[in-house]
């Protein structure tokens, strides 16, 4: 019983496996049985309906105990076929159990289960020779026996197709989960190698500065002062960056021996003009617009900003092709920055194009890094847009330069 005491509700593979018996049983008992044109009276038939109801029980528990029922059911129908007063021989039922066997087991067990029903299939070969008179029993038994082993056959055929094919979409579903990870992976590696860029920066600047802060100590105290609030000032970032994101990468050694300092500055939004001259020259048109007063982004913010841009319009490049058309728009308020690329869809798509999606899957780890958000659309008939949001510090900065 529930909390509002009522009954449970069955589950749909109980559901589906009390359909299946009953449906399997209904063709047992209608089409290889002699029970609709003689129909058994007395304990006959009480006889007839405990047999039927002995292969309905024993499937509603087929996919928890698939070898143990289809023994079960191959023992019965051995024992019923030779016997029954009803001429009942059990096909759909066994068939069922085959089935689960051939699904849910390994080649060797299935493949036994399929010789077992070629028993079966003898048992009925002789049964229906036996009805027969004697000049046309050889040519009823090799046909009984043919159409119960092709049927037998099929069953198990389509058994072992349906493992093959739920192997191999759990085996892309695997695959898929792999490569995101190592997207994700490969990302925040990318980051951690850009974090000594950004901090070796900051550290760079404290220690010039204090060392030229010592130099002129007793003679010039305006330019200690000054070099005093640039080395706080390059701490407080440095510090920024640290919790921001060492908190997040938890890098390993190995993340740790692969990510060395580059002495290259990172790009910014400073550097977005010269990316889109670059695309420009691929034949993609790309349009740059900012709108809003321009405000302080953190050195990794104003990294992912940039690579938000480099991505979308790297995938524009390679999906959609010359001749498109992208609106790179920059957003400026007060505590956020919202950078949106679209494109329309519209170039001459290279044949050689594949697309795996990781590239936004390691953007969108980048952005939850930084305390952004990343969401991606397809547009109709045919565009697509990216758009990220980050958050700003400050009312400090550059706007970008209108670009066509």
């Amino acid at each position: 019983m529930d909390r509002g005491g009522r009954p449970p509700r069955l589950s749909r593979a109980t559901a589906v496996d009390t359909a299946l018996a009953a449906s399997a049983a209904v063709v047992d008992v209608f089409l290889f049985s002699a029970v609709s044109s003689r129909k058994p009276e007395g304990a006959g038939m009480w006889v007839f309906v405990a047999l039927v109801a002995i292969g309905f029980t024993a499937l509603l528990v087929r996919r928890r105990y698939p070898v143990l029922v289809f023994g079960v059911i191959w023992v019965w129908a051995v024992l019923v076929t030779p016997t029954s007063e009803q001429e009942f021989q059990p096909t759909a039922t066994p068939c069922v159990a085959l089935f689960t066997v051939a699904l849910r087991s390994e080649r060797k067990v299935s493949a036994g289960a399929l010789l077992a029903c070629g028993v079966l299939a003898v048992l009925a070969g002789l049964r229906e020779a036996a009805s027969r008179p004697p000049e046309a029993r050889l040519v009823a038994t090799y046909a009984t026996l043919v159409f119960y082993l092709l049927v037998y056959g099929c069953v198990w055929a389509g058994g072992r197709w349906a493992r093959l094919s739920r192997q191999h979409a759990e085996d892309l579903e695997f695959r898929r989960r792999v490569e995101a990870h190592e997207a994700v992976m490969g990302e925040r590696t990318r980051i951690a190698r850009e974090l000594h860029d950004i901090v070796a920066h900051s550290v760079t600047v404290m220690v010039l500065q204090a060392a030229g802060a010592r130099r002129v100590l007793d003679s010039d105290p305006v330019r200690v002062r000054d070099a005093l609030g640039h080395i706080e000032e390059a701490g407080e970032q440095a510090m920024g960056e640290l919790r921001r994101m060492l908190t997040v990468l938890r890098l390993s050694d190995d993340d740790e021996a692969g990510g060395g300092v580059t002495g290259r500055p990172q790009p910014g939004l400073a550097d977005v003009e010269h990316l889109v001259g670059t695309v420009s020259a691929a034949g993609v048109r790309v349009h740059t617009r900012a709108e809003g007063e321009p405000r302080r982004l953190a050195a990794s913010v104003d990294l992912a900003a940039y690579r938000v841009v480099q991505e979308a319009l790297t995938n524009v490049t390679k999906h959609v092709g010359p001749g498109a058309e992208v609106d790179v728009r920059l957003r400026w308020e007060a505590d956020e920055l919202t950078v949106e690329v679209t494109d329309d869809g519209r170039g001459r798509r290279p044949e050689w194009a594949v697309s795996t999606n990781h590239g936004l899957v390691g953007l969108r780890e980048r952005l939850a890094i930084v305390g952004g958000r990343l969401e991606a659309q397809p547009l109709a008939p045919g565009g697509f847009r990216v758009t990220a949001v980050l958050p700003v510090t400050g009312p400090a900065g550059e706007p970008v330069r209108e670009h066509r």
